[in-house]
């Protein structure tokens, strides 16, 4: 008699798609919360909230723009294998180029990160 268990696993090691990469939270830092808001467009749009603050992103094919509420304090776009400090602009906006895979965004000054996301 087969076990139903392992047959259940065996068929998920046989699947075409590749595991998930679960890469880890960057410490020390308080996880954002995502907000469902409307979205249009072609792109993708995130939103992430903390206090009274906001973060908004969109990613654009091989782009992520984003805009801070809290102005005058750096963020970091982080994947699983490096990360880019940036100083958003007058108006809170900042860019950076992008591969697709794992990325998240971290207000380090804020102590905030906005948990792995896929771009």
């Amino acid at each position: 008699m087969r076990d139903p268990l392992l047959d259940e696993l065996a068929d998920l090691f046989r699947s075409d798609a590749p595991p998930p990469v679960f890469a880890p939270r960057p410490t020390g830092l308080e996880p954002m919360e995502p907000v469902q808001e409307p979205v249009r467009g072609p792109s993708r749009q995130l939103v992430f909230h903390a206090g009274a603050g906001r973060l908004y992103l969109q990613i654009d094919s091989s782009h992520l723009t984003g805009v801070l509420d809290d102005r005058g304090v750096s963020v970091e776009v982080r994947t699983p294998g490096s990360a880019l400090a940036l100083r958003p602009d007058a108006e809170g906006w900042f860019r950076a180029g992008v591969e697709p895979g794992p990325v998240c965004v971290t207000v380090p000054e804020l102590g905030l990160t906005t948990g792995w996301f896929v771009a």
